[in-house]
């Protein structure tokens, strides 16, 4: 027989008996309905997990500390008793181990991260505006892209005294010209869904739009701020943990002799150890990467090296060695070798690869338990389908028979009930695959708020801050199908192998 014979017997055979096909094709719409969204809830919770990690931090990022200086040691070359850390046989952690650290393969970018840890006030508006409290980080502003720093607003410094400042700099300002109660601005919080928390001086907090939050009480790129660096807090005086380093701390403001104009070529002019700074750009929020993204002031590495000069003239400031460094790797497949090799260099490394791995396995077996409970349900529609194709074969055995008698080939038989199983198969995986596509739709655009054009493209493609339940990737459909059909196959091809087999003469004596 023709391919298209074959074709047609199978379709004449599967509409013969229309209440049982339908029924044994539910079975497999059911099963294969079942497999998919188990499975799209498990790529659910992976990619929820990928959301949590890069709100942690970025996972292309591994932070390096000096031996002894993990998680935010001392600082810029110094011990807590305020003499040098570096020894002849320590490793150092200064400008040519971030080259080094630069030429290994699959690095991108790496910069050395010092925090100005001394007693810091700041003024604006000629001093109407003041806190006093600051905090003033930096890092090597040619890797601020790289290192995943966003600017909401602005430009990268290029000059000796611009500065860039976090999204809420200037909340923490007061009014010396305002009464106590309304002496400050209260920093909003982002909420989401274009909304900010937004809380008065009594703790009572309120949800508006992020355009009708009260403003602080100046723009920090149109004012000049004037940075007055006290005396300082602890023996090293700066440190290399790049987050939330800055203490308000008592100590008053000394000088290093009325010293007037640059700074030893930081562009801040001023006297003794007050700085003038003007902001180019307004950082956006992220406090895994410090403090000053949201209140406080980032700076060239260069540059503060220069202020801690002229504030600070102890030897322990004037090493080259930080305690704490970012390395930026290009893929995140090459995260682990790169900072096995950073290791083996002698220095202590952080990263959220450890964390992403074992996320990554047990989304995996999330996934593989949920998958198995579908295959239960297709593995009852397999036993559906093997049960109507033996009724097919005990049905039709007179006309088997006939088919020998006429000189049908044997293959021919067997590909006609093979046929039938994997058109089975292949109806109930593709009818179940629509019904998986549109319950997922419905789960997540439950999640998302309800139904929206918006939302249903948020809920099929997914985004940025998009919290999908159900995620079914393209290949899931694909494989679905493909294994209904293989389900079909495996469960016809005993019925086949029994209908080839009847003797003709006995197949033509069969009354059925």
């Amino acid at each position: 027989m023709r391919f298209d014979d074959i074709l047609r017997l199978c379709a004449q055979n599967m509409f013969r008996r229309k209440s049982r096909t339908i029924l044994t094709v539910l079975g497999v719409i059911v099963g294969c309905c079942s497999i998919v969204l188990m499975i799209s809830l498990g790529a659910g919770i992976s990619e929820q997990n990928k959301a949590m990690l890069k709100q942690m931090g970025d996972l292309n990022v591994i932070t390096v500390y000096r031996p002894g200086t993990e998680y935010g040691g001392m600082g810029y070359g110094a011990t807590q008793s305020g003499t040098s850390g570096d020894t002849e046989n320590e490793v150092k952690l200064d400008d040519d181990t971030l080259t080094s650290f630069k030429q290994l393969p699959g690095v991108v970018g790496a910069t050395g991260q010092l925090t100005l840890d001394y007693r810091i006030t700041m003024a604006a508006s000629n001093g109407r505006f003041y806190t006093d409290y600051g905090v003033i980080e930096s890092i090597d502003m040619a890797e601020l892209k790289s290192m995943g720093y966003e600017l909401k607003e602005g430009e990268a410094p290029v000059r000796d005294g611009e500065v860039l400042v976090g999204q809420y700099f200037a909340y923490q300002f007061m009014d010396k010209f305002r009464p106590e109660g309304n002496n400050m601005r209260q920093q909003p919080y982002d909420s989401g869904n274009g909304q900010v928390s937004q809380c008065d001086m009594q703790g009572n907090c309120e949800f508006v739009p992020a355009d009708e939050a009260i403003k602080p009480f100046f723009d920090p790129m149109k004012t000049e701020i004037t940075v007055t660096i006290g005396g300082n807090d602890s023996a090293a005086g700066v440190s290399g943990s790049g987050a939330m380093s800055g203490t308000s701390g008592s100590g008053s403001g000394s000088s290093d002799g009325g010293n007037g104009g640059t700074a030893n070529g930081t562009g801040a002019s001023g006297t003794g150890n007050t700085f003038k700074l003007k902001a180019t750009g307004v950082l956006k929020e992220d406090y895994n990467k410090g403090q000053a993204t949201s209140n406080g002031i980032l700076m060239d590495v260069n540059q503060a090296k220069a202020m801690i000069a002229k504030v600070d003239k102890s030897a322990a400031v004037k090493r080259t060695s930080y305690s704490q460094a970012l390395v930026k790797v290009n893929d995140i497949s090459q995260v682990a070798d790169v900072e096995q090799q950073i290791r083996d260099m002698g220095f202590s490394t952080n990263s959220y690869e450890q964390m992403r791995k074992d996320l990554e396995q047990q989304s995996r077996f999330i996934q593989l338990m949920l998958g198995g409970i579908g295959a239960v349900s297709l593995l009852v529609a397999a036993i559906g389908i093997t049960n109507t194709m033996v009724m097919s074969v005990t049905e039709r055995t007179r006309e088997i028979g006939i088919m020998k008698a006429l000189g049908c080939y044997v293959r021919d038989i067997r590909m006609m009930f093979l046929g039938e199983a994997g058109a089975i198969g292949f109806l109930g995986g593709s009818i179940g695959c629509i019904f998986s596509g549109i319950i997922s739709l419905g789960i997540n655009l439950l999640i998302l708020g309800g139904f929206s054009w918006e939302h249903v493209k948020q809920a099929i493609v997914g985004g940025d801050g998009v919290i999908r339940l159900s995620v079914i990737p393209p290949w899931l459909f694909v494989f679905a199908i493909l294994f209904s059909m293989a389900i079909g196959l495996i469960s016809g091809f005993g019925p086949s192998n029994k209908a080839v087999s009847i003797p003709a003469l006995d197949a033509i004596k069969n009354e059925q």
